[in-house]
């Protein structure tokens, strides 16, 4: 059943002011405190801020209350993403991008 999936929302945001160019794509990765994936997803953005949603077994998850999201956006602009995993609080988070230098 689904109600037994634990269940991340939250939005990618980015500092500079830019619509987002055809073709965007934005990777997140919820990540344990041992550093393993547990949940990612990829989905096309047209817009910044972005919601996405990470959906996970909490079985593979030895401490729930210790989770983190990695985030990043690839655009024919560049790339922006965490320089460090962004904590999980109450379920949601905001993670806040930054351009990454080619």
């Amino acid at each position: 059943m689904t109600s037994d999936l634990l269940t991340i929302t939250g939005t990618l945001a980015i500092r500079e002011r830019i619509t987002a160019p055809t073709g965007a794509v934005a990777t997140v990765k919820l990540v344990d405190a041992g550093g393993e994936v547990v949940a990612a997803t990829a989905l096309g953005v047209t817009e910044v801020p972005a919601e996405f949603s990470l959906v996970a077994d909490p079985a593979l998850i030895p401490e729930p209350e210790q989770l983190f999201v990695w985030g990043a956006l690839r655009t024919e602009l560049g790339v922006w993403g965490t320089t460090d995993l962004v904590p999980v609080e109450d379920g949601a988070t905001e993670v806040v991008l930054t351009r990454i230098e080619d």
